[in-house]
């Protein structure tokens, strides 16, 4: 219902007459009209089975074009965005002034599509602006035949309405579950900042983050732990508000727990719509809820569709005329670069397809429920167990995307514990953590050891060991040395630039080579030759962009360490 506007005087006996008999010609031996509103100056309908927002406003018989615009405007102002298309219908005022004044009525952005039409003094009709409405001639052709509506019979259409508004307000009465979604996405945004001082990225990756990468690895509780995570504040403020608007309404409809399955389902099919896209495009990684509130938007549009006999006449109606325009917002805002697609429409179809089959069924038509706890009209066991176990998987994927990845890792200065390169004979210190997940491959017949893996660490090594041919007397080694600084300034890596000439240092007392290069990804790396008696190590540090502060300069500290077994 529009908030109507204080008016201003009451118009004649004579237009009110016009205005009644119109009233009756809608709605007397009718049902697809719903009369919302009726005073003295303004009567507001809705379509019961069809969208569309009828206001009649009645002038005085002798009112002028200014006259009629001045009653007409804040009417018009107060139109909400998203509804159905209204028309308007100014009763009295001569043909000329009513003509000119809505003529210049219709705003120039509509917030939805609008008509105007005048019935004059004489009970001529006329469409001034905007596309017909073939309820009002239908209705204008009866005006003959019938009188003004009586107070019973007006009192009878203002009960149906508060009816139905009663039955509407039922679907506020349940929100628990739209709320604990809300605190668990809000609390592990707050974790991940806590975790992720400086390296927000990373810690979202440790704490669940999904990405093809992650699914060949088995890691399928990221399907459900990502989608309680969000980037930064503006992306979890945007997804709860739609998550606020969306969930009570349909969380009342169909009840808690199956509300619980319908939004643990739709975060499923979000996430693997998005894993499938991660591996078109190596290396990108998703979060958020937006999978899941794009399943809950598509299932308020197949109820409205197919409503299984759940909701009255005129909701429907409502609910179909609003329900293409958010949706059409939200599919152009997915097409922004940086916005997961295939997430959003993972989730929608899973949405969709379950309200208009398997969701709605079984359940208690909103008229007949005495509270808003009455939507299952019989205990349910398995249904309760389906709920439960969908809660407690999201539940238990968070804990152990926690538990793997141990994001506290990232707050704290990592111990470093000596670790032996394989069969070499090379020993280092290295973080735990990549300590534990070593992997080696063989390149050009040459045996690379690697350390860490990007992003579930801020740095990963990568050491290969050279064995030299006979006895090195220092000179030798020197010149050695000498050559190896010009040949890492002669061929740096492809696509890289150096942020300064390779140099000769000491690393715990022995000589070796340092550079760095920028790489296109962001990354840093920093490159070690170190000589250790009868071979030659190379150390290659990749290190990411956005790693924590206490991760900070762990290059040169494990290079330092590099020695024999």
């Amino acid at each position: 219902m529009v908030e109507l506007p204080t008016m201003g005087p009451a118009p004649g006996d004579e237009t009110l007459f016009q205005r009644d008999r119109l009233l009756a010609a809608l709605l007397v031996g009718r049902d697809d009209l719903l009369l919302l509103h009726c005073d003295a100056v303004v009567a507001e309908l809705v379509g019961r089975t069809d969208p569309v927002r009828l206001v009649l406003v009645t002038t005085a018989a002798d009112a002028s074009a200014d006259e009629i615009r001045a009653r007409l405007g804040p009417l018009v102002k107060a139109i909400p965005r998203g509804g159905p298309p209204a028309h308007f219908v100014v009763v009295g005022g001569g043909a000329a002034a009513g003509q000119a004044a809505l003529a210049r009525a219709s705003p120039i952005i509509q917030p939805v599509r609008m008509s105007f039409h005048h019935l004059d003094a004489a009970g001529a009709l006329a469409r001034v602006k905007g596309p017909a409405l073939p309820l009002l001639a239908a209705a204008h052709a009866r005006l003959a035949e019938v009188g003004p509506i009586g107070p019973e019979a007006l009192a009878e259409a203002l009960a149906l309405a508060q009816q139905e508004r009663a039955i509407v307000d039922r679907l506020s009465g349940s929100r628990r579950v739209t709320a604990t979604l809300v605190i668990a996405c809000a609390s592990l945004l707050a974790v991940s900042y806590a975790f992720g001082s400086g390296t927000h990225d990373a810690a979202l990756w440790r704490m669940g983050a999904n990405s093809a990468d992650a699914a060949r690895r088995g890691e399928v509780y990221r399907l459900f732990a990502s989608a309680f995570l969000h980037a930064n504040p503006v992306h979890l403020f945007v997804n709860m508000l739609a998550l606020w608007s969306l969930g009570p309404m349909l969380e009342a409809l169909v009840g808690p727990r199956r509300f619980l399955l319908l939004y643990g389902a739709s975060a499923l099919g979000g996430a693997i719509a998005s894993t499938v896209g991660s591996v078109l495009d190596e290396g990108r990684w998703s979060v958020g809820a937006s999978g899941a509130i794009w399943g809950l938007m598509t299932a308020g549009i197949g109820v409205a569709l197919r409503p299984h006999g759940l909701l009255p006449p005129s909701m429907i109606a409502r609910m179909r005329s609003r329900a293409w325009w958010p949706l059409g917002l939200n599919l152009a805002i997915s097409l922004i670069p940086g916005v997961d697609l295939l997430a959003h429409l993972g989730g929608g179809v899973v949405g969709f397809a379950l309200a208009v089959t398997a969701l709605p069924r079984g359940l208690t038509p909103l008229d007949q429920r005495q509270r808003p706890s009455d939507a299952e009209p019989r205990p349910r066991p398995l249904l309760t167990a389906a709920a439960a176990l969908m809660g407690a998987a999201m539940a238990l994927s968070v804990v152990v995307a926690l538990a793997v990845g141990r994001p506290w890792e990232l707050a704290a200065p990592p111990a470093l514990t000596r670790t032996a390169v394989a069969d070499t004979g090379v020993a280092l210190d290295l973080p735990e953590s990549l300590a534990r997940a070593p992997a080696v491959e063989e390149i050009d017949g040459v045996r690379v050891h690697t350390y860490g893996r990007l992003p579930d660490t801020p740095v990963v090594f990568q050491l290969m060991v050279f064995p030299r041919e006979g006895e090195t007397t220092p000179e030798q080694l020197d010149a050695d040395l000498e050559q190896g600084r010009k040949d890492l300034d002669r061929m740096p890596p492809e696509g890289a630039a150096a942020a300064g000439p390779a140099k000769r240092i000491t690393l715990g007392g022995r000589p070796a080579l340092s550079v760095r290069h920028q790489l296109k990804n962001g990354m840093q790396m920093a490159s070690y030759v170190v000589a250790l008696e009868d071979r030659d190590v190379f150390l290659k540090a990749y290190v990411a962009a956005d790693r924590p502060a206490s991760w900070g300069g762990l290059e040169d500290k494990v290079a330092a360490t590099l020695g024999l077994q």
